[in-house]
Protein backbone atom coordinates (compact mmCIF):
# COMPACT_ATOMS: atom_id res chain seq x y z
CA UNK A 1 0.00 0.00 0.00
CA UNK A 2 1.10 3.61 -0.61
CA UNK A 3 1.11 4.50 3.09
CA UNK A 4 3.28 1.54 4.03
CA UNK A 5 5.64 2.21 1.12
CA UNK A 6 6.00 5.84 2.22
CA UNK A 7 6.90 4.84 5.76
CA UNK A 8 9.51 2.31 4.65
CA UNK A 9 11.23 5.06 2.67
CA UNK A 10 11.74 7.24 5.75
CA UNK A 11 15.31 7.72 7.05
CA UNK A 12 16.10 5.66 10.13
CA UNK A 13 16.05 8.66 12.47
CA UNK A 14 12.67 9.79 11.12
CA UNK A 15 11.18 6.32 11.52
CA UNK A 16 12.37 6.09 15.12
CA UNK A 17 11.08 9.60 15.85
CA UNK A 18 7.70 8.61 14.40
CA UNK A 19 7.65 5.54 16.64
CA UNK A 20 8.43 7.65 19.71
CA UNK A 21 5.59 10.02 18.82
CA UNK A 22 3.22 7.10 18.18
CA UNK A 23 4.27 5.56 21.49
CA UNK A 24 3.50 8.78 23.36
CA UNK A 25 0.07 9.22 21.74
CA UNK A 26 -0.78 5.54 22.23
CA UNK A 27 0.23 5.69 25.89
CA UNK A 28 -2.03 8.68 26.54
CA UNK A 29 -4.93 6.86 24.89
CA UNK A 30 -4.20 3.62 26.76
CA UNK A 31 -4.05 5.26 30.15
CA UNK A 32 -7.26 7.22 29.58
CA UNK A 33 -9.37 4.60 27.79
CA UNK A 34 -7.67 1.90 25.69
CA UNK A 35 -6.80 1.05 22.12
CA UNK A 36 -3.44 2.76 21.79
CA UNK A 37 -1.84 -0.36 20.33
CA UNK A 38 -4.37 -0.15 17.52
CA UNK A 39 -2.37 2.88 16.42
CA UNK A 40 1.17 1.58 16.96
CA UNK A 41 0.72 -1.75 15.16
CA UNK A 42 0.03 -0.13 11.75
CA UNK A 43 3.02 2.20 12.25
CA UNK A 44 5.34 -0.72 13.07
CA UNK A 45 4.11 -2.70 10.07
CA UNK A 46 4.30 0.38 7.87
CA UNK A 47 7.98 0.76 8.83
CA UNK A 48 8.64 -2.74 7.53
CA UNK A 49 8.20 -5.06 10.51
CA UNK A 50 6.28 -8.29 9.80
CA UNK A 51 3.07 -8.63 11.85
CA UNK A 52 4.53 -11.20 14.25
CA UNK A 53 7.56 -9.02 14.96
CA UNK A 54 5.34 -5.94 15.36
CA UNK A 55 3.11 -7.82 17.80
CA UNK A 56 6.06 -8.65 20.03
CA UNK A 57 7.86 -5.31 19.65
CA UNK A 58 4.93 -3.19 20.77
CA UNK A 59 5.10 -4.93 24.18
CA UNK A 60 8.30 -3.01 24.98
CA UNK A 61 6.40 0.26 24.83
CA UNK A 62 3.43 -1.26 26.66
CA UNK A 63 5.64 -2.36 29.56
CA UNK A 64 7.23 1.07 30.00
CA UNK A 65 3.94 2.93 29.55
CA UNK A 66 2.16 0.84 32.17
CA UNK A 67 5.05 1.08 34.62
CA UNK A 68 5.02 4.89 34.33
CA UNK A 69 1.26 4.95 34.78
CA UNK A 70 1.21 2.59 37.77
CA UNK A 71 3.87 4.67 39.54
CA UNK A 72 1.94 7.88 38.84
CA UNK A 73 -1.35 6.40 40.09
CA UNK A 74 0.39 5.20 43.26
CA UNK A 75 1.96 8.58 43.93
CA UNK A 76 -1.40 10.30 43.42
CA UNK A 77 -3.07 7.99 45.94
CA UNK A 78 -4.98 5.62 43.61
CA UNK A 79 -3.93 2.25 45.04
CA UNK A 80 -6.53 -0.41 44.22
CA UNK A 81 -4.34 -3.41 44.99
CA UNK A 82 -6.95 -5.79 46.41
CA UNK A 83 -8.96 -6.36 43.17
CA UNK A 84 -5.70 -6.46 41.23
CA UNK A 85 -4.40 -9.29 43.39
CA UNK A 86 -7.64 -11.24 42.93
CA UNK A 87 -7.56 -10.97 39.13
CA UNK A 88 -3.86 -11.10 38.28
CA UNK A 89 -3.19 -14.86 38.47
CA UNK A 90 -5.80 -16.03 35.94
CA UNK A 91 -4.95 -13.12 33.66
CA UNK A 92 -1.23 -13.91 33.66
CA UNK A 93 -1.89 -17.62 33.04
CA UNK A 94 -4.23 -16.75 30.17
CA UNK A 95 -1.71 -14.31 28.70
CA UNK A 96 1.00 -16.95 28.70
CA UNK A 97 -1.25 -19.22 26.65
CA UNK A 98 -2.21 -16.43 24.26
CA UNK A 99 1.42 -15.44 23.74
CA UNK A 100 2.44 -19.03 23.05
CA UNK A 101 -0.20 -19.17 20.32
CA UNK A 102 0.79 -15.81 18.83
CA UNK A 103 4.46 -16.80 18.50
CA UNK A 104 3.46 -19.86 16.47
CA UNK A 105 1.08 -18.28 13.93
CA UNK A 106 2.43 -17.27 10.48
CA UNK A 107 2.52 -13.58 9.58
CA UNK A 108 -0.17 -13.88 6.88
CA UNK A 109 -2.63 -15.23 9.44
CA UNK A 110 -1.71 -12.54 11.99
CA UNK A 111 -2.22 -9.78 9.41
CA UNK A 112 -5.79 -10.95 8.78
CA UNK A 113 -6.45 -11.23 12.53
CA UNK A 114 -5.13 -7.69 13.07
CA UNK A 115 -7.35 -6.26 10.34
CA UNK A 116 -10.49 -8.04 11.53
CA UNK A 117 -9.99 -7.05 15.17
CA UNK A 118 -9.22 -3.40 14.33
CA UNK A 119 -12.41 -3.11 12.30
CA UNK A 120 -14.46 -4.99 14.92
CA UNK A 121 -13.37 -2.66 17.73
CA UNK A 122 -14.30 0.34 15.57
CA UNK A 123 -17.83 -1.04 15.09
CA UNK A 124 -18.24 -1.75 18.82
CA UNK A 125 -17.12 1.74 19.80
CA UNK A 126 -19.31 3.45 17.21
CA UNK A 127 -22.42 1.52 18.25
CA UNK A 128 -21.86 1.79 22.01
CA UNK A 129 -19.35 4.59 22.68
CA UNK A 130 -20.17 4.75 26.40
CA UNK A 131 -20.41 1.03 27.02
CA UNK A 132 -17.12 0.76 28.88
CA UNK A 133 -17.93 3.46 31.42
CA UNK A 134 -21.38 2.24 32.48
CA UNK A 135 -21.21 0.75 35.98
CA UNK A 136 -23.65 -0.70 38.52
CA UNK A 137 -24.47 1.41 41.54
CA UNK A 138 -22.41 -0.74 43.93
CA UNK A 139 -19.09 -2.54 43.31
CA UNK A 140 -19.32 -6.33 43.12
CA UNK A 141 -16.88 -8.73 44.79
CA UNK A 142 -14.56 -10.69 42.49
CA UNK A 143 -16.32 -14.03 41.95
CA UNK A 144 -15.71 -17.04 39.75
CA UNK A 145 -17.15 -15.39 36.63
CA UNK A 146 -14.80 -12.44 37.00
CA UNK A 147 -11.87 -14.86 37.31
CA UNK A 148 -12.93 -16.68 34.14
CA UNK A 149 -13.33 -13.41 32.27
CA UNK A 150 -9.93 -12.31 33.55
CA UNK A 151 -8.33 -15.44 32.11
CA UNK A 152 -10.07 -14.95 28.74
CA UNK A 153 -8.96 -11.33 28.57
CA UNK A 154 -5.44 -12.47 29.43
CA UNK A 155 -5.51 -14.90 26.49
CA UNK A 156 -6.56 -12.08 24.17
CA UNK A 157 -3.97 -9.67 25.57
CA UNK A 158 -1.15 -12.17 25.33
CA UNK A 159 -2.16 -13.04 21.79
CA UNK A 160 -2.85 -9.60 20.32
CA UNK A 161 -2.69 -6.78 22.95
CA UNK A 162 -4.42 -4.28 20.63
CA UNK A 163 -7.71 -3.19 22.16
CA UNK A 164 -7.32 -5.18 25.38
CA UNK A 165 -8.16 -2.09 27.42
CA UNK A 166 -11.78 -2.19 26.24
CA UNK A 167 -12.74 -5.65 27.61
CA UNK A 168 -10.72 -4.85 30.73
CA UNK A 169 -12.78 -1.71 31.31
CA UNK A 170 -15.94 -3.69 30.61
CA UNK A 171 -14.92 -6.17 33.31
CA UNK A 172 -13.75 -3.62 35.85
CA UNK A 173 -16.38 -0.91 35.33
CA UNK A 174 -19.45 -2.49 33.77
CA UNK A 175 -19.32 -5.82 35.62
CA UNK A 176 -17.37 -5.22 38.85
CA UNK A 177 -18.58 -1.64 39.29
CA UNK A 178 -15.34 0.24 39.93
CA UNK A 179 -15.22 3.97 39.27
CA UNK A 180 -13.49 4.75 35.96
CA UNK A 181 -10.24 6.18 37.36
CA UNK A 182 -9.85 3.30 39.82
CA UNK A 183 -10.66 0.82 37.04
CA UNK A 184 -7.94 2.31 34.86
CA UNK A 185 -5.42 2.03 37.71
CA UNK A 186 -6.27 -1.68 38.09
CA UNK A 187 -6.16 -2.11 34.32
CA UNK A 188 -2.64 -0.70 34.08
CA UNK A 189 -1.40 -2.98 36.87
CA UNK A 190 -2.92 -6.06 35.22
CA UNK A 191 -1.47 -5.26 31.81
CA UNK A 192 1.95 -4.59 33.34
CA UNK A 193 1.81 -7.94 35.15
CA UNK A 194 1.01 -10.04 32.10
CA UNK A 195 3.37 -8.06 29.86
CA UNK A 196 6.16 -9.08 32.25
CA UNK A 197 5.41 -12.64 31.10
CA UNK A 198 4.51 -12.01 27.44
CA UNK A 199 7.49 -9.82 26.52
CA UNK A 200 10.17 -12.39 27.47
CA UNK A 201 8.22 -15.08 25.60
CA UNK A 202 8.17 -12.96 22.43
CA UNK A 203 11.86 -12.14 22.91
CA UNK A 204 12.79 -15.82 23.25
CA UNK A 205 10.86 -16.50 20.04
CA UNK A 206 12.90 -13.83 18.24
CA UNK A 207 9.86 -11.59 17.79
CA UNK A 208 11.09 -8.36 19.37
CA UNK A 209 12.88 -5.63 17.39
CA UNK A 210 14.61 -3.90 20.29
CA UNK A 211 15.66 -0.73 18.43
CA UNK A 212 12.08 0.00 17.39
CA UNK A 213 10.74 -1.17 20.74
CA UNK A 214 12.98 1.21 22.68
CA UNK A 215 11.87 4.08 20.44
CA UNK A 216 8.26 3.25 21.31
CA UNK A 217 9.22 3.01 24.98
CA UNK A 218 10.80 6.47 24.99
CA UNK A 219 7.54 8.03 23.89
CA UNK A 220 5.42 5.69 25.99
CA UNK A 221 7.18 6.71 29.20
CA UNK A 222 6.14 10.34 28.65
CA UNK A 223 2.67 9.41 27.41
CA UNK A 224 1.98 7.08 30.33
CA UNK A 225 2.83 9.79 32.84
CA UNK A 226 0.93 12.50 30.96
CA UNK A 227 -2.15 10.38 30.26
CA UNK A 228 -2.48 9.36 33.88
CA UNK A 229 -2.28 12.95 35.11
CA UNK A 230 -4.81 14.10 32.48
CA UNK A 231 -7.15 11.27 33.41
CA UNK A 232 -7.07 12.15 37.08
CA UNK A 233 -8.13 15.68 36.12
CA UNK A 234 -10.51 15.11 33.19
CA UNK A 235 -11.46 11.46 32.56
CA UNK A 236 -11.45 8.96 29.72
CA UNK A 237 -14.11 10.36 27.39
CA UNK A 238 -11.81 12.94 25.75
CA UNK A 239 -10.07 10.46 23.47
CA UNK A 240 -12.97 8.12 22.65
CA UNK A 241 -13.79 9.42 19.18
CA UNK A 242 -10.13 9.83 18.26
CA UNK A 243 -9.73 6.11 18.94
CA UNK A 244 -12.86 5.28 16.91
CA UNK A 245 -11.62 7.16 13.84
CA UNK A 246 -8.07 5.79 14.06
CA UNK A 247 -9.25 2.21 14.60
CA UNK A 248 -11.66 2.37 11.67
CA UNK A 249 -9.06 3.74 9.25
CA UNK A 250 -6.38 1.30 10.39
CA UNK A 251 -8.73 -1.68 10.25
CA UNK A 252 -9.86 -0.95 6.69
CA UNK A 253 -6.29 -0.32 5.53
CA UNK A 254 -4.95 -3.54 7.04
CA UNK A 255 -7.84 -5.64 5.73
CA UNK A 256 -7.21 -4.31 2.23
CA UNK A 257 -3.54 -5.20 2.56
CA UNK A 258 -4.32 -8.69 3.86
CA UNK A 259 -7.03 -9.59 1.36
CA UNK A 260 -6.05 -7.65 -1.72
Amino acid sequence: MLAEAALTELPLWAGLALLALAGAVAAVINTMAGGGSLLTIPVLIGLGLPPGLANGTLRVGVAVQNAASVITFHRRGVRAYRPFLRLVVPMVVGAAGGTALATRLPDDSLRIVFGVMLAAWAVVLVLRPGRFLESPTEPRPVGWLALVLSALIGIYGGFLQAGVGFPLLALLVTYLGHEAVVANAIKMMLVLAYTAISLPMFALAGQVAWREGLALAAGAMVGGWLGTRLQLRVGAKLVRWVVVIAVGISGIAMLRGALG
